[in-house]
């Protein structure tokens, strides 16, 4: 089969990987020309109709997987319209479009968030991510929007993965861990790995209404208890956590647009939460990757690099 996968991120060179293992033809469609392991890369917008169309003939489906910087103006200036090209294009060739998606739309409900779950955003990120579920609501392209937590995996970077960089990797380097919120509230963690496995399985699920699926997610963990899993599979002792002072981030926001929305956003852990299992565990049987394989994948290639830290650091 054939697929586009707009966007070469985290996700989308899983996807690609994925996709191609299995004997499929992916081509990603990106703003340059870098080569995207298991793709045929076609430089384009995915806000540009024309380009869309000319990568998407003859696809079987459309994983839509841009980003932007991780700013509440960005994301409105940068996301909508290019969802609402892909869809256009999808619905006049007749192809769904799946989409990854986060809980931010759902706010204060990200405690336990299911299919059903209302939109009710808390942050301006969450109010574009609840923009955008709506829209795709309306659209008469069959889409899905599969809901994931904050992501870890193979294709993760410290920037993009608040887990990999304000967890794993100071642990890794004997750092102190500087956390979120409340250091001892469950948090929901899914792998890379199982979105884009739930994202392949979703495609025939698509609706003209939007169908929301959740990623299977093991059991949520608190960021504590991440830390001393994450040392204990380097083979080091628990490392030093500290919280994050609210009015720290608030200060560092006045500077750094990245900060004022993570100061937004840290109501997601302040309290516990969790992803609920949906239809892709219910009916499809797709389980979530154990959480002890998934820190002895990412330990493996960093325990004999590990160093043990001599002194606390703050």
């Amino acid at each position: 089969m054939r697929y586009l996968i707009t966007g070469a991120g985290q996700i989308g060179r899983q996807l690609a990987l994925d996709l191609s293992e299995a004997g499929h033809t992916v081509i990603v469609l990106r703003r340059n020309s870098a080569p995207v392991a298991g793709a045929h890369v076609r430089p384009g917008d995915a806000g540009d109709r024309d380009d869309l169309r000319a990568a998407a003939l003859g696809a079987d489906a459309i994983f839509h997987c841009i980003h932007a910087a991780y700013s509440a103006p960005v994301w409105r200036r940068e996301l909508p319209h290019r969802e609402q090209a892909v869809m256009d294009v999808a619905a006049e060739l007749d192809i769904p479009v799946v989409f990854p998606e986060s809980v931010y739309a759902y706010g204060l409900g990200a405690r336990a968030v299911g299919e059903h779950s209302p939109l009710a955003p808390a942050s301006p990120l969450g109010h574009v991510r609840a923009a955008l579920l709506e829209a795709r609501a309306v659209h008469p392209a069959r889409t899905a929007s599969v809901v994931a937590s904050d992501l870890i995996g193979p294709t993760a970077a410290a920037q993009t993965s608040v887990v990999l960089g304000m967890i794993f990797s100071p642990v890794a380097a004997g750092r102190t861990a500087w956390l979120l919120g409340d250091p001892d509230a469950p948090h929901a963690v899914t792998t890379i790995p199982d979105l884009c496995r739930a994202m392949i399985a979703s495609v025939p699920l698509a609706t003209p209404s939007d169908t929301r699926l959740i990623a299977p997610t093991p059991p949520a963990r608190s960021q504590r208890e991440m830390t001393a899993d994450a040392a204990a599979a380097l083979g080091l002792p628990p490392g030093r956590v500290l919280r994050i002072p609210p009015a720290l981030l608030a200060i560092a926001g006045l500077g750094s647009p990245m900060m004022r929305e993570m100061f937004h956003q840290r109501y997601l852990w302040k309290s516990p939460s969790e992803l609920v299992p949906g239809r892709l565990t219910t009916e499809l049987g797709l389980t979530a990757t154990p959480w002890e394989q998934t820190l002895s994948a990412w330990a493996r290639p960093r325990a004999s690099q590990a160093r043990r830290p001599r002194t606390a650091r703050a």
